[in-house]
């Protein structure tokens, strides 16, 4: 349990507080980027309630029964719940409002733990809403969303909002070096997700290995304005990223490299995300204006709206490479 103490140690404390003054109120909103430590939390929380030794020094022991049967979602009084594809669906929803209606099989308490609340179908949000209104018992639901903004107001204002905030840069690279990494893999990988264990498995994926290489390839041509840039497109890039989880992560790779580019026009002590060509990269932004790096990084957020929209890859790549190459 100790990376959730330290991943978020503050919420750690406030919960521990509200648990040691029985004072959980019935619905709670974890909201912030994944791998902020909403799941870890939420799973904390409840060894914390069922856990017979939870201690005087605020923690679960983590090996009883209990928590055991919680590590391997088989408590039958937490009902967990997560998308199926790219929603929460029906069936999942008559699962959700049956158990609304049950008390505990083992005990009086009942813990509900949604994650991804914001894509739940409007039906699946009425159904918590209806929850939220009238709980009914000893019922505690933790929503966990990195998309507030999509929920229901009415939702929103019968949650307790707690927000996970982003832990430093410098954290998440000694992370991951903890975690077998090399610094220049941890260095990229902290930047492309706040997730550890997404960053250590993007590391390891040739696939992504690959896709980082082209992109600096097509970076190369960019950034010396050659035209060739828009052929290759079509001729490397296309090939190294095939579907929509890549595209965006090709995107997401640019703005990396600009943003560090734009950071080293002001400091040349900034550490950029591609280690080994930093001395490549200042070369680079000493002949870059913090104007057109400012109008890059504009166009990438574009690009990235379009991916959203689902507007053909290459037709969008190939006119970021006709844009940049003219800035």
């Amino acid at each position: 349990m100790s990376t959730i103490t330290e991943k978020q140690p503050s919420i750690h404390r406030l919960f521990s507080k509200l648990i040691e003054n029985q004072t959980l109120q019935h619905a709670y909103l974890f909201e912030g980027v994944a791998g902020a430590g909403k799941k870890e939390m939420a799973l904390w929380v409840a060894k914390a309630l069922f856990c017979p030794h939870y201690s005087e020094e605020q923690q679960p022991c983590g090996k009883c029964h209990q928590c055991q049967r919680i590590d391997t979602h088989q408590q039958p009084d937490i009902i967990e719940i997560e998308p199926d594809g790219l929603s929460i669906k029906v069936a999942q929803v008559r699962e959700l409002k049956e158990e609304f209606s049950k008390s505990g099989v083992e005990s009086k308490r009942k813990l509900f733990i949604i994650e991804d609340v914001e894509k739940m179908t409007q039906n699946a949000a009425n159904s918590l809403l209806k929850f939220l209104e009238e709980p009914d018992g000893d019922v505690t639901a933790l929503l966990l969303t990195s998309a507030k903004q999509r929920l229901l107001p009415t939702i929103l204002s019968r949650c307790q909002i707690v927000h996970f905030p982003v832990r430093p840069l410098s954290e998440r690279i000694v992370e991951l070096e903890n975690r077998g990494l090399t610094l220049s893999q941890a260095s990229l990988t902290a930047r492309m997700t706040h997730d550890a264990a997404k960053a250590v498995e993007l590391a390891q994926e040739e696939a992504f290995q690959n896709l980082v290489q082209t992109l600096w390839g097509w970076f190369k041509l960019l950034a010396k304005r050659d035209e060739q840039a828009f052929v290759y497109v079509q001729t490397d890039l296309m090939g190294a990223a095939k579907d929509r989880e890549t595209y965006h992560q090709v995107v997401d790779l640019l703005i990396i490299i600009y943003r560090d580019l734009l950071n080293l026009t002001y400091s040349e002590q900034v550490q950029p995300a591609f280690l080994n060509h930093e001395a490549e990269l200042k070369k680079i932004a000493d002949q870059m204006s913090s104007r057109q790096l400012t109008a890059i990084l504009e166009l990438l957020l574009a690009a990235k709206k379009k991916l959203n929209s689902n507007v053909a890859a290459q037709g969008i790549f190939e006119d970021v490479a006709l844009q940049i190459v003219s800035i």
